[in-house]
């Protein structure tokens, strides 16, 4: 009786040992298919995760940010600070211009918008110079982050070259955007904190009174 006993436990025992040996292989095989789809994904979650650090406009869906060139940064940023929707303006330079990166809401304002009050701001026939500033890194310029801004852009200067607003052609440059480099944070919010700066009064006042903007 207990040798049948035995048997019978020794049997059980078995059979779990059989089933949790099973188990494991099981759960080892597909731990090591789960491993080796992970791993043939890695080279999509690199190039993912360098496309949002280095190019953020490609994989971040709706392009966010603007970058334009129309003379002295302080001016250009001076303008862009009141216009609705944009959320900030970062002075710095870009193709060896004064630029500045524009963010925007999306939802409150367009790239369109931003394009109409970049030629409102300058004069976008004068080369190499802008009012007092002369120079190259004074040119007219826009800088496009993806192919919608750059056929926005080519269509927005052919609508004003073909208004008639200007007897000379327009001077801007319509470029691919490259890497954009801050200006030091004495340049950052210079009108703002600068307000009896003569640049500011001389230059940056006039152009924001005849925008119908507000003095900083």
């Amino acid at each position: 009786m207990l040798s049948w006993l035995q048997v019978d436990i020794a049997t059980s025992h078995n059979a779990e040992n059989v089933t949790c040996i099973m188990s494991k292989v099981c759960c080892s095989r597909s731990a090591k298919r789960k491993f080796k789809s992970l791993f043939l994904l890695l080279p999509h979650y690199l190039i993912f995760i360098l496309g949002m650090t280095f190019c953020p406009q490609m994989y971040g869906g709706q392009t966010n940010v603007a970058y334009f060139a129309g003379g002295c940064f302080w001016c250009t940023e001076a303008v862009f600070q009141q216009a609705p929707g944009v959320t900030s303006v970062v002075s710095g330079y870009m193709r060896n211009a004064e630029t500045i990166q524009v963010t925007f809401d999306s939802t409150r304002t367009t790239y369109d918008k931003l394009l109409n009050l970049f030629w409102r701001s300058h004069n976008p026939t004068e080369v190499d110079r802008q009012g007092p500033d002369i120079g190259k890194r004074y040119r007219s310029a826009i800088f496009y982050a993806d192919e919608q801004q750059r056929q926005a852009a080519e269509k927005s200067k052919a609508q004003l070259e073909k208004s008639g607003a200007y007897s000379k052609p327009i001077a801007t440059e319509i470029t691919r955007a490259a890497s954009f480099r801050p200006a030091p944070e004495n340049h950052q919010n210079f009108c703002r904190r600068n307000p009896n700066n003569p640049y500011v009064r001389e230059v940056v006042v006039p152009k924001l009174q005849k925008l119908g903007l507000k003095r900083p």
